[in-house]
C-alpha cells in the first residue's frame, strides 16, 4: 500500500501553534476608526515617538558615506568593525568580559537575531521555561522552532514579594525536556529589573542542569532605579548565554531592523549559518546606521531616558486615580502592566479595549504576555509625545467608565 499523501493546504505544526498577532481581534475595529479618519492613539506598541540620532538617520548616512555601497550584498557576519565595537561596548557599559566581533550575532532587529539563536540551540520537543509575563515574540520565537514554552509568573510576584524563592519556583517547572531558560530585564511588559542575587540563582540552575539562557536585555538603557546587572556579566555566565540587545530600544531605530545576540563562539557560528538561510546579511544602512548611533555617544540615551523618566510619571499618576486599577511602577522599560480586574467584573478584557478603541486609545491585551494574565494590558508610555499620552489616557479612563 502506498503511503498516503498530506492532506493538500495543511500547514505545519509550527504554523498552528504559532499564536496570532497580538492585535488581531481588533484589528477590524481598528481598521474602521482609521477608515473613518478618527484619531487613535496608539499605547499598544513597544515603539518611541522620539527621533535617533542625527548621525544615524538615512539621510546623513547617504551625505557622509558610500551610498553604492548600502544597496549590495554584504559580508554574511556583518560589518567586523560593527562588532567589534558592540563586543567593546558589551564590555564598557555592561561588564560583560572577553568579547571580540565572532562573539555578536547581528540580526534584522533582535528578533531575528533571537530566532536564528533559537534555532541553533534548540530541537523540536526541547522546552524552554519563560519568565512571565514575557515579550509577545518570544512565545512564538521558541514556539516556531519546535520548542514548548513552560511558562513561569515570575514579575509580578517580585514586585508583591522581595526576596521570592526563585530557585524552588524554576525546579517546581523542570522536566527532563527542559532545554534553556528565558526572561526580560528590565521586563517588557512590567518593567522589573531582576537582581543581581535573582541572575545568580539563574545561573546556578542552569549550571546544574546543564541549561541556555536567553537573557533579553533590550532596555537596559532604560532603567529609573538601579542600572540592571547583565546576566553576562556573572562569573562564567557567558558560556550558555544568548545576550538579546536591539537598537530599536535603546536608539530609536525600529524601523532600521538592527539588533544583536552576544553568546559564545560556538552559538554565535551556529547561529550565523541560520541567519545566511534567512535574511542572507542584515542590510548596510541599517548596519551603518547603527554604528552612527553607537559612536554619537550618550547624549541620546539620558535625553531619551529624561524623557521617558517624565511620561513614567505623567501615566503612572493617571492610573493611579483610576479606582479597580492595579499596577505597579515600572522600575525600567517603557511600559506600565495593569489588571483591570477590579473593573472587570465577569466581563472579559476584550469588553474594555472594544470601548478603548471607540474612545480613541489602544492597548495591548495581557493574554499576549502569557496566560496568567487575562484580564490585564499594557500601555506603552513611549510611543507617543506626552500631550497625546494624555489624550490616550484620557480616553482610556472614559472607556473604564463606560465599563
Amino acid at each position: 500500500m502506498s503511503p498516503s499523501r498530506p492532506e493538500r493546504g495543511r500547514l505545519s505544526a509550527a504554523a498552528a501553534k504559532v499564536r496570532p498577532g497580538v492585535f488581531a481581534e481588533l484589528q477590524k475595529k481598528v481598521d474602521e476608526r482609521m477608515q473613518a479618519h478618527k484619531p487613535l492613539v496608539g499605547l499598544h506598541i513597544g515603539d518611541t515617538h522620539l527621533s535617533p540620532p542625527a548621525a544615524a538617520r538615512h539621510a546623513s548616512l547617504a551625505t557622509e558615506l558610500d551610498v553604492d555601497c548600502m544597496y549590495r550584498y554584504g559580508a554574511t557576519a556583518g560589518q567586523v568593525e560593527l562588532r567589534a565595537e558592540l563586543a567593546s561596548h558589551l564590555g564598557d557599559a555592561r561588564g560583560v568580559p572577553g568579547l571580540g566581533p565572532d562573539h555578536v550575532l547581528l540580526g534584522a532587529g533582535g528578533t531575528h537575531a533571537l530566532f536564528c539563536v533559537a534555532k541553533a540551540v534548540l530541537d523540536p520537543g526541547d522546552e524552554v521555561i519563560a519568565f512571565a509575563p514575557y515579550w509577545p515574540l518570544a512565545h512564538g520565537i521558541f514556539t516556531s522552532v519546535g520548542a514548548a514554552v513552560v511558562e513561569l509568573p515570575v514579575s509580578q510576584r517580585a514586585y508583591a514579594e522581595p526576596g521570592l524563592e526563585l530557585r524552588s519556583m524554576l525546579e517546581a517547572v523542570r522536566t527532563p525536556r527542559t532545554r534553556a531558560v528565558y526572561f526580560v530585564s528590565p521586563n517588557n511588559p512590567d518593567g522589573k529589573i531582576l537582581s543581581r542575587h535573582d541572575l545568580e540563582v539563574i545561573l546556578a540552575f542552569a549550571e546544574e542542569h546543564d541549561l541556555y539562557v536567553f537573557a533579553d536585555e533590550v532596555y537596559a538603557d532604560i532603567s529609573y532605579t538601579e542600572p540592571p546587572v547583565s546576566f553576562g556579566s556573572l562569573p562564567g555566565a557567558m558560556s550558555r548565554s544568548a545576550l538579546v540587545y536591539s537598537f530599536s530600544k535603546s536608539h530609536a531605530l525600529a524601523g532600521a531592523r538592527l539588533g544583536y545576540v552576544a553568546a559564545s563562539t560556538e552559538i554565535v557560528a551556529a547561529a550565523r549559518r541560520m541567519s545566511v538561510h534567512t535574511v542572507f546579511n542584515v542590510p548596510i544602512a541599517s548596519q551603518r546606521a547603527a554604528l552612527a548611533a553607537l559612536r554619537a555617544g550618550p547624549a541620546f540615551l539620558s535625553g531619551a531616558l529624561a524623557a521617558y523618566t517624565s511620561a513614567r510619571q505623567v501615566t503612572c499618576a493617571a492610573l493611579a486615580r483610576f479606582s479597580g486599577v492595579r499596577f505597579h511602577a515600572p522600575e525600567g522599560a517603557t511600559y506600565v502592566f495593569c489588571d483591570f480586574a477590579g473593573r472587570l467584573g465577569d466581563r472579559p478584557l476584550s469588553a474594555l479595549l472594544s470601548r478603548a478603541v471607540d474612545q480613541g486609545v489602544l492597548l495591548a491585551p495581557g493574554e499576549s504576555f502569557g496566560e496568567a494574565f487575562p484580564t490585564c494590558g499594557r500601555i506603552c508610555f513611549s510611543s507617543v509625545p506626552e500631550a497625546d499620552l494624555l489624550t490616550g489616557l484620557s480616553a482610556l479612563e472614559r472607556a473604564l467608565g463606560e465599563l
